[in-house]
């Protein structure tokens, strides 16, 4: 598996057959079991975790939705994220609603969108996202997968997905 700026892939399947492992061990978050996962020539899982943060941007299923703004939870991302570039994202990916304490008052797909947002804000060159689309119904989540495609174009992107549809 290569994966470069200008590059989209995805990883289609059922669950449980080690989607989301993938992506954590090309993120360097897993230790691989068997051969190696290198960014810039560099092995991941020996590197220091600042080297690998700056190349690779890892969006999982389950990640956090921390209890501050929506501006400060894109800036998690992007520290140098201004309020004009949060509001693009935020529209690109179709998020228009208050957010409380630990994303208690979104919905699962708000909170989803959200996650894609802060992904694309990130200006790590390799964008890996597990499950974009998940608690969506199959048009926004279609057009979300379109959305991380467009604006992750110039970027290495990796989307984990247990839907075809989208990624085709």
């Amino acid at each position: 598996l290569a994966l470069r700026p200008g590059r989209t892939l995805a990883v289609v399947g059922p669950s449980g057959i080690g989607k989301t492992t993938l992506l954590m061990t090309l993120a360097g978050m897993l230790e691989p079991k068997a051969g190696t996962v290198r960014i810039n020539g560099a092995d991941a899982w020996s590197s220091p975790r600042s080297d690998v943060t700056r190349n690779v941007c890892a969006t999982a299923e389950d990640a956090h939705v921390f209890a501050t703004t929506v501006l400060e939870n894109l800036r998690a991302a992007n520290p140098a994220l201004e309020p004009e570039g949060a509001l693009r994202l935020l529209r690109a990916v179709g998020v228009d609603t208050r957010i409380g304490s630990g994303a208690t008052t979104v919905s699962g797909g708000e909170r989803r969108r959200l996650l894609m947002a802060r992904a694309l804000a990130s200006p790590a060159p390799l964008m890996l996202v597990d499950e974009a689309s998940e608690h969506l119904d199959p048009a926004t989540a279609d057009a979300l997968v379109g959305t991380l495609f467009d604006q992750g174009a110039g970027r290495g992107t990796l989307l984990v997905t247990h839907r075809l549809a989208g990624a085709a």
